[in-house]
């Protein structure tokens, strides 16, 4: 092996080493949830931001989303 074949070789090394950096994942507004809501939720529009305006968020990933929504669903009254 050459020099430059060895530089390659030691740069697949690093690269396979290194942990993956955490992408920053997409955020959305209620609205654009709201929008979204039956193929997302499977709920209405105005169950997301009423789920929203109890949680005191105006953003989120749809992760996020997720979990705010199923909990204000689930939620005794």
């Amino acid at each position: 092996m050459d020099k430059k074949e060895k530089e390659i070789e030691l740069k697949k090394e690093e690269t396979k080493s290194k942990p993956k950096q955490d992408i920053k994942k997409q955020e959305y507004t209620v609205e654009e949830f709201a929008q979204q809501s039956k193929s997302l939720f499977q709920t209405q529009p105005e169950c997301v931001v009423a789920a929203f305006q109890l949680a005191n968020i105006t953003q989120a990933t749809e992760e996020q989303a997720k979990k705010i929504i199923k909990s204000f669903l689930e939620m005794e009254v």
